[in-house]
């Protein structure tokens, strides 16, 4: 009688321990040398675990199939396995390295050579069985889940479905303004091949009442549009990084509240959610029944097989083996240096994770020092020319650049990231380069690389979860790598991943006990639905008290019989404009009555307005927790100040640079030495009775490191602008107590109609300013309608005028070409 070989079985200790297949796998696994007769012994294990395995130990057996073909050039057992499950790309790369390993005068080879013709879809681009199968169903199923990861072209199945929606109201959400951009830039890059003409919004002020449109919007800017536009209906509702909604912070219920408003708008609402890994897709169901008929598909099919090594700095380096959830020891040793240690496991790109943007750029400097000068391409060597210009000669990333390395995280400035991005992956040097991440990479990042080094599992608070550690390993070998047609890189189904006890890592950290529960394909990867407004979320009080929320942002969307509204005006504009920091309908009664006292009264001033914020919205009022700069607001004068000084700079309209250079003479212009950067980038408290250490000594920092830190802390402010303070601009705004000229050099650093049509479209502060002032001829522009239409030939004028290339990028991507 036939068994079944199951994951259980096959790791019973009396079944493992001290068989042939141990002794052989373990000298697989080493890379130590194998004869003939024992990789044939190997195979024979392979063949049974793929016809009677369960489905880990099925990938076991794909994954000595893998290493032995790439081990030995002998292809004929992947090429079989590839034919039978119509991994079409793995033939494809096959053909293109070595084919001699096809016998091409056989029926079988020419049957395959034909049936894979079937398989290539845009761009001459192969596909797997699954893929293929993933496109139809994006493309057949109006209210759809989509479950696949890194690789398999969901960025591709969301701009076919997009433009396969119009005409209509189409509206893409992603979960960060950096995503707006790069989304954006190959929505139009797809436009531009297939000659699809269609208006391409990408903030909420940019739109006209049109019927016809695809929005790229993150949750909070489509808010602001269902805001402004209250009869607005979306027709298709595409979620990109869907996981994002499964958490209670208040950007995931936002994501929730702008769904179930569209749902509310139209019932014939088509919604696809789009997403790395989930575990179970009824997760993603939102209350009141809204998405009960979604229909999901996951992917089943692996192509990729992840090798793990871990290990501690200065200690043995193990190999750890997810299917026998298991270690193999090495005699290899890991030097005791954190930059050394990269250096050991580097590839030709490699990506290093870190949970800390400041221990990122800290990292990335470390290995900047000891690799030293790198022969630089001239894309690279252009990179370090626009960012001196347009940003600072003495930024750190320009010094780490001149070594091959890169650094990312969420607190670069907005107008870099999308470049720094596609320097990592542009820059074809044979040198290799470095890409130091955050968990800024989850969020669909395209950055290929040949192997990663985690040196630490942190993740915001706590550790990477199993969903996001899969996510993230899932970005080393992308499919466009292993399959190009150019350089076919078989190698890469067997990418590397490094996992560090770094001095970056928590001390109680062990690398193998966290790799026995994150990558062990036998677990499975659990979902915690956080957000009350989820079908699986908490409910009773919590999810009432989000619905009543939900009730007074969209009429009729909470499903509630009884549900308690705001009375006042300024409590309707605190819902309407997602204000989350205190209790709305406590407060809102004392506040109208502050709002009515300043009839008449406009503030013209950045002082003015600090102080109305504060009279109307703060003093006495309790603040709910994580709303610290506002508390330092209310209660520190310095603060109200600097926010004052920081506001006038936004109105004048200063770039980045100027910015940079008055914050380090703001800085100059203290008497005391101690400078405020916050707790992410502080190393000091300035008194006892401090809670973290949020300070720096100035004359202890070069100009360099002063220069960076003022960089994070301009990106820090702005986003306290753009998130928090914009929201009481705006009530304000409405309420008549705030002048319209000063509100618009406020949201836009200018008052300039012409400025602020190029910025509602897209365009960077610098790049609308340089347009504006030396390339007017090269932009059509409708005021009325707040549309622009940029001539393809801005870049032939811009590269004579020799324009900055972080600019020249930007309007590349905002062309499309």
């Amino acid at each position: 009688m036939t068994m079944d070989v199951t994951v259980r079985k096959l790791r019973h200790r009396q079944n493992l321990e001290g068989s042939r297949f141990l002794h052989l796998y373990e000298k697989l696994a080493l890379s130590q040398a194998l004869t003939g007769e024992e990789y044939q012994e190997l195979l024979s294990f392979a063949v049974v675990f793929m016809q009677l395995g369960d489905a880990t130990v099925e990938k076991l057996g794909y994954r000595i199939v893998l290493q032995y073909s790439l081990d030995t050039s002998d292809f004929e057992p992947l090429i079989d396995i590839a034919d039978n499950r119509e991994i079409m790309p793995v033939l494809a790369a096959i053909r293109a390295a070595h084919p001699d390993a096809f016998a091409e005068d056989s029926l079988q080879a020419v049957l395959s050579a034909a049936h894979g013709v079937n398989f290539v879809g845009h761009g001459q681009v192969t596909r797997t069985r699954e893929q293929l199968a993933l496109q139809s169903f994006n493309n057949s199923h109006p209210r759809a889940a989509i479950i696949a990861p890194t690789s398999y072209g969901k960025s591709e199945m969301l701009i076919d479905r997009s433009l396969a929606s119009l005409p209509g109201a189409v509206c893409i959400i992603v979960p960060s303004k950096a995503l707006i951009a790069q989304t954006k830039a190959d929505l139009m890059r797809v436009m531009s091949q297939r000659d699809v003409s269609t208006r391409v919004i990408t903030h909420p002020e940019a739109y006209s009442g049109e019927a016809s449109f695809i929005a790229v919007l993150t949750q909070e800017r489509l808010h602001r549009l269902f805001v402004d536009y209250p009869e607005l209906r979306i027709d298709h509702l595409l979620v990109d990084e869907a996981q994002n909604v499964l958490t209670d912070d208040a950007r995931s219920l936002e994501l929730s509240q702008v769904i179930l408003i569209a749902h509310q708008r139209n019932e014939e609402l088509h919604i696809a959610y789009y997403t790395p890994f989930l575990e179970n897709p009824d997760s993603l169901r939102h209350v009141n029944g809204r998405d009960d008929d979604v229909r999901s598909r996951t992917v089943s099919e692996h192509v990729k097989v992840e090798l793990f090594r871990a290990a501690e700095i200065g200690g043995p380096i193990r190999v750890f083996d997810q299917f026998l959830g298991r270690t193999f020891e090495t005699s290899e040793t890991l030097p005791k240096d954190d930059a050394l240690a990269v250096m050991r496991f580097a590839g030709e790109r490699t990506i290093v994770y870190l949970n800390k943007p400041r221990d990122a750029q800290d990292m990335a400097m470390r290995l900047a020092a000891e690799i030293g000068d790198a022969e630089l391409s001239p894309r690279a060597e252009r990179a370090i020319a626009a960012i001196a210009d347009l940003i600072d000669a003495d930024y750190i990333l320009i010094d780490v650049i001149r070594s091959g390395v890169l650094f990312h995280h969420g607190q670069i400035p907005d107008v870099l990231r999308q470049y720094v991005e596609n320097l990592f992956r542009e820059d074809h040097t044979t040198q290799r380069r470095y890409l130091v991440t955050t968990s800024t990479l989850l969020e669909g990042v395209n950055t290929p690389a040949d192997a990663m080094v985690l040196m630490t599992p942190g993740k915001g608070g706590g550790y990477l979860p199993r969903s996001s550690f899969r996510n993230l390993v899932g970005r080393v070998a992308r499919f466009s790598q292993i399959f190009s047609s150019q350089r076919p890189r078989l190698s890469l189904l067997l990418p590397n991943v490094y996992v560090v006890k770094s001095s970056y890592a928590p001390s109680t950290w062990n690398p193998v006990k966290w790799l026995s529960d994150v990558a062990d394909p036998a677990k499975p990867a659990s979902d915690p639905v956080e957000n009350p407004l989820l079908e699986e979320g908490p409910a009773e009080q919590t999810r009432i008290e989000a619905l009543e929320r939900l009730e007074n942002i969209e009429r009729g969307a909470s499903g509630l019989d009884e549900v308690r509204l705001a009375l006042t005006e300024v409590g309707k504009l605190c819902f309407l404009h997602g204000v989350h920091d205190f209790d709305v309908f406590r407060y809102e009664r004392l506040m109208q009555d502050r709002v009515d006292e300043r009839e008449g009264s406009l503030a013209t001033n950045s002082d003015e307005l600090i102080a109305l914020i504060r009279d109307v919205f703060l003093h006495g009022v309790e603040l709910n927790r994580g709303t610290d700069d506002l508390v330092r607001l209310h209660d520190v004068a310095a603060a109200r100040n600097f926010y004052s000084m920081f506001l006038t700079w936004r109105a004048d309209g200063a770039p980045l640079k100027l910015m940079i250079g008055r914050y380090l003479n703001h800085w100059r212009r203290q008497n005391d030495d101690l400078i405020f950067v916050g707790s992410k980038w502080g190393e000091v408290k300035s008194s006892q009775f401090e809670h973290a250490a949020a300070y720096v000594s100035r004359s202890a920092k070069s100009r360099s490191a002063l220069v960076n830190l003022a960089i994070v802390r301009i990106k820090a402010e702005m986003d306290f602008l753009d998130y928090t303070l914009a929201k009481y601009l705006e009530i304000l705004f409405a309420l008549k107590l705030v002048d319209e000229d000063f509100y618009l050099k406020l949201k836009y650093g200018t008052s300039d109609r012409f400025l602020i049509c190029l910025l509602r479209n897209g365009m960077s502060f610098e790049l609308a300013h340089l347009v504006s002032e030396s390339f007017r001829r090269h932009v059509s522009i409708d005021l009325n309608a707040n549309s622009i239409e940029i001539s393809p030939d801005v870049i032939v004028a811009m590269e004579e005028a020799g324009v900055n290339d972080i600019l020249l990028f930007e309007v590349r991507c905002l062309i499309g070409t």
